[in-house]
């Protein structure tokens, strides 16, 4: 139980009391990030289906999304502008990770966030209302997921958050963690989860060398982009 609040401390802004947790825990709390992606899913689910008994499908989905963002903390989004401010704005490995650690957001940044709001805003409205709920709770699930594989197969590029991450993660880890989200994406929506599971590992294998090219392995940063990249991606699969 201990794993799964310190799981909950890391990827919410949810006020969960405790003492610092131990690299013991941590590892522990690996275990349930498809779980924690799963009620995070759940809860905007519930939220979208209250919202829509007062407004219309557009501005429900538009107060989903930032509840997704508001109960995360804004991290994976963070994440995302500082890596693409960073590849874009850099020119060696060096110059790139300074961009990175920069709490500012530059023209890259802020670019690719808004992007990644417009591509989640039209996928999930244009969606045939069956798939909705699903495709929300699936993207949750996968993109917490993840973090898991892509911290497992990479090297990090520097010490912070994202080395710390790295440290604990083992194989036994990765495997319950990947045995739970696929069950859980195939159990939702057979076609869509399978496909959308599969997609997932592209998008981490692609992002991962793409990575190591740019800043010879993986940040904290990398982890928030790469999960914006597999929702987005997950939408696109339910949305085809």
């Amino acid at each position: 139980m201990r794993g799964f609040l310190v799981g909950l401390q890391f990827l919410t802004q949810l006020p969960i009391a405790g003492d610092r947790a131990s690299p013991r825990q941590i590892s522990d709390s690996y275990y349930f990030y498809p779980v924690i992606g799963f009620l995070l899913g759940v809860s905007a689910v519930v939220v979208r289906h209250v919202l829509m008994m007062v407004f219309p499908v557009s501005f429900s989905i538009t107060l989903v999304l930032a509840f997704l963002i508001w109960i995360s903390g804004g991290l994976h989004e963070d994440g995302l502008a500082d890596v693409a401010d960073g590849m874009g704005g850099g020119w060696t490995r060096d110059e790139r990770l300074t961009i990175m650690k920069d709490s500012r957001i530059g023209a890259f940044g802020a670019s690719m966030l808004i992007l990644a709001l417009l591509a989640k805003y039209a996928a999930l409205t244009s969606m045939n209302a069956s798939r909705l709920d699903a495709s929300i709770i699936t993207a949750q699930v996968l993109g917490r997921w993840a973090f898991l594989p892509m911290g497992y197969f990479n090297r990090y590029a520097c010490e912070g958050l994202g080395s710390e991450f790295m440290k604990g993660l083992t194989a036994k880890a990765l495997v319950v963690a990947t045995v739970l989200s696929g069950s859980a994406a195939i159990l939702l929506c057979r076609l869509q989860g399978t496909l959308a599971l599969g997609m997932a590992v592209a998008v981490i294998a692609v992002a991962s060398l793409y990575f190591r090219r740019r800043i010879g392995g993986i940040t904290g940063d990398c982890f928030g982009a790469m999960f914006q990249f597999v929702e987005i991606a997950t939408y696109a699969v339910f949305l085809a």
